[in-house]
């Protein structure tokens, strides 16, 4: 395995930071949790997914088969995500801390952690949280857990010698950070990324649209759109620099549109374990000044292997 894995339309350490992907965070009044409404659509993409995993062993020749393999896809450290999702039947998890001086001062340690499932060869299935968060500003510090995102993203083609590969990502935030402490707004948001991901060697790139909506406490939603480019270049069979700007749009008048330049690297302990760590600087006045970040993916095994007849000897 060289490094990144440059299989089509893929890499093998993104990101997500998921958390999942970094998305804006609305400077709008604390509000009431607005998560009644969501149930019924994850309840429907529960129930949509049974048909996929029951076909999930009916690929296509091009695919690898499900439950054979076992490595690491990581979702970390960029803001855009690739096309590429996790191995078929791979259970992923990865957690990350970073700190971040915002441009209003203070500073901002997040723990983030998450896990990832492959349905399909084509799906899969997202859960990240901020499972520590503290704010300090003011003269004051809150502290607790934040903000948890669920969302799924599937590969709708691969690239060839002249087209990227083409992916959708949907996510949405459920608003378990405390209103109380000042670490969450309370509503949930909404966000369907349109992903891109193209190899011309040596390099391999990932470029992002997110559209987001930001739930209001009156009622309705702001919206904000991001992007991100995402340059990847192996440095040699462990090693993988990567660099990225990125950017939002104004979710309102409170809380502006921004731009950011990350750079970072990651480092493959082995196929299924894979560690990062960077940094990104504001490059407009409304961006944090600075973000230190470090993380690690491992996959956990496979599930469908524990379905998969043993062969007979």
């Amino acid at each position: 395995m060289e490094g990144r894995l440059m299989r089509e339309g893929s890499r093998s350490a993104q990101g997500g930071r998921q958390a999942g992907n970094r998305l804006p965070a609305p400077a709008c009044p604390r509000a009431r949790r607005g998560i009644g409404f969501i149930w019924p659509i994850l309840l429907t993409a529960v129930l949509g997914l049974f048909p996929l995993v029951a076909g999930a062993q009916q690929n296509s020749s091009h695919e690898s088969p499900c439950g054979l393999t076992t490595i690491s896809i990581p979702s970390r450290p960029t803001v855009a995500s690739a096309t590429d999702t996790t191995e078929c039947g791979v259970i992923e998890a990865e957690y990350g801390f970073e700190r971040q001086w915002p441009v209003s001062g203070g500073d901002r340690d997040d723990l983030t952690g998450g896990l990832r499932f492959g349905i399909t060869p084509r799906l899969d299935l997202h859960w990240a949280s901020s499972d520590y968060l503290s704010l300090y500003e003011n003269g004051s510090t809150h502290e607790g857990f934040g903000d948890s995102w669920l969302g799924l993203k599937y590969r709708i083609a691969g690239q060839n010698r002249v087209r990227p590969a083409l992916g959708l990502f949907y996510q949405a935030k459920i608003p378990s950070a405390s209103e109380r402490a000042g670490l969450g707004w309370g509503q949930v948001d909404h966000s369907l990324a349109v992903l891109l991901s193209k190899d011309i060697h040596p390099l391999h790139f990932d470029f992002n649209v997110i559209p987001t909506l930001v739930g209001r406490e009156q009622g309705g939603y702001d919206h904000s759109v991001g992007l991100a480019l995402a340059t990847w270049m192996p440095l040699n069979r462990k090693w993988n620099l990567v660099v990225e700007p990125y950017g939002y749009t104004a979710v309102n008048q409170s809380s502006p549109g921004y731009a950011s330049l990350m750079g970072g690297v990651n480092y493959q302990i082995r196929p299924q374990f894979f560690l990062d760590a960077g940094a990104d600087a504001g490059l407009t006045n409304a961006a944090p000044h600075r973000r230190l970040y470090a993380g690690a993916t491992y996959a956990l095994g496979n599930l469908y292997t524990w379905f998969r007849p043993q062969t007979q000897r």
